[in-house]
């Protein structure tokens, strides 16, 4: 089990490596090491998640796992990591949890941990510890006074919102984009974003589906932009881009495919 406990996240196969018992445990170690660095005040946590088949019952594991360390839970449904962060950091929340595997293929899944700020929790910073205390088994035994979950979908909309307020949007150029998003997580700030931008944009693979149906959402693999290059130079577009699973990394494809 130890070895799914990664510097930076946690990330195995989902039902053999990353269980929901995992997901549980996990969820709670978090809370209780959140909450002992803040003095042992009630804790509010964000969760997220992606489009993968196996991220609802993780998710809901996480939530249980929250709930019974005696913490309040702000579901923020399916969305990027980078908005999972902002949602964090945007609404001064105690820390929380987002269910993803980034870019691995269909079969896995992930969490990924912050602190209050949206400030990861890695393995210099807590994660070694988490790893440790789901593999004693020790720390689970009572449960506390439930805490509430409270939904917000206000979040990604909000994010672009402040990305936006960074530029101006008149300096732009009526550009023709063309956006793969490999049916994951990039779709849902692309659309928005696009909203606010004077361009044309052609989508590719925009649906959610964790079976992840054209190809991996991993950019890194040249083979899984090749669809991309070519419907740049299809429609004679400005630029291409291409996003990873969890929408936390973001590819170019120039005019010439």
């Amino acid at each position: 089990m130890g070895e799914i406990f990664k510097a930076y996240d946690i990330r195995g196969i989902y039902g053999s490596e990353l269980t929901e018992d995992v997901a549980y445990k996990t969820a709670r170690s978090l809370a209780q090491l959140i909450a002992t660095e803040q003095g042992g005040k009630q804790l509010n946590l964000v969760v997220g998640a992606d489009m993968r088949l196996s991220s609802p019952s993780l998710k809901q594991a996480v939530i249980q796992g929250i709930l019974d360390e005696g913490c309040n839970v702000i579901d923020i449904g399916l969305v990027s990591t980078p908005a999972f962060y902002f949602g964090v950091a945007k609404y001064g929340y105690d820390g929380g949890l987002m269910v993803s595997a980034s870019h691995n293929p269909p079969q896995y899944n992930g969490l990924k941990m912050v602190r209050a700020g949206g400030v990861p929790v890695s393995k210099d910073t807590g994660i070694l510890t988490l790893r440790d205390a789901v593999i004693a088994n020790t720390t689970y035994g009572t449960k506390k006074t439930v805490g509430q979950v409270t939904t917000r979908n206000d979040v990604v909309i909000n994010d672009v919102a402040e990305a936006i307020a960074f530029t101006t949007t008149n300096a732009i150029k009526p550009f023709k984009i063309v956006a793969d998003a490999a049916n994951a997580m990039g779709a849902t700030y692309l659309r928005e974003l696009f909203k606010q931008l004077p361009c044309e944009l052609i989508e590719m693979n925009f649906d959610l589906d964790g079976t992840f149906p054209a190809h991996e959402a991993d950019p890194f693999k040249e083979e899984n932009n090749h669809s991309l290059m070519q419907r740049v130079l299809a429609e004679k577009a400005d630029l291409g881009i291409a996003t990873d699973g969890d929408g936390d990394r973001i590819f170019f494809v120039d005019n010439e495919g």
